[in-house]
């Protein structure tokens, strides 16, 4: 089996996991438990993606970096379906787009319609972006659940 088909397929489970995990929460416990949820847990998975792209040799601390790394982490966990792009990328400000999101795709297919994806991607990105430097800020000004054509970032270094 080739390496991309395995890694398609485990980055499916892992993406179809965490959408039926997510769904669960916000059905049972409702949206303010679900958004806690994610500004712990998905914020701390954003820090500890610092210390996977240090890993793999992804460096620096400037938003034009974070614009590198952040879809590049997002791909190695959902997969080589998903897509993205850098719109614009300084050393002070950067903004990324995904252009095929496969978690999106996933909750549109299971046909929910509560937005279950937007806290995870915020916090993920925030958590990642602060830890690459704290004076980098990611804000999540576009999203697919908020009924945008797609999700946007912006990434400002703070001086």
């Amino acid at each position: 089996i080739p390496v991309e088909a395995r890694w398609n397929a485990a980055a499916g489970g892992l993406v179809h996991f965490s959408v039926n995990y997510f769904k669960k929460i916000l059905d049972t416990e409702g949206r303010e438990k679900l958004v806690e949820f994610m500004r712990k847990n998905s914020s701390a998975m954003g820090a500890g993606g610092k210390r996977l792209a240090d890993r793999f040799g992804m460096t620096g601390t400037d938003a034009k970096s974070a614009a590198a790394i952040l879809p590049a982490l997002v791909i190695m966990a959902y997969g080589p379906q998903q897509k993205f792009e850098m719109a614009e990328a300084t050393e002070s400000r950067a903004v990324v787009k995904c252009l095929e999101c496969v978690f999106w795709n996933n909750v549109q297919a299971k046909k929910i319609t509560d937005d279950i994806c937007s806290s995870n991607s915020h916090y993920y990105w925030e958590g990642c972006a602060k830890a690459i430097n704290p004076k980098l800020t990611s804000t999540l000004v576009k999203a697919r659940p908020r009924g945008d054509s797609l999700c946007e970032w912006v990434f400002e270094l703070k001086t």
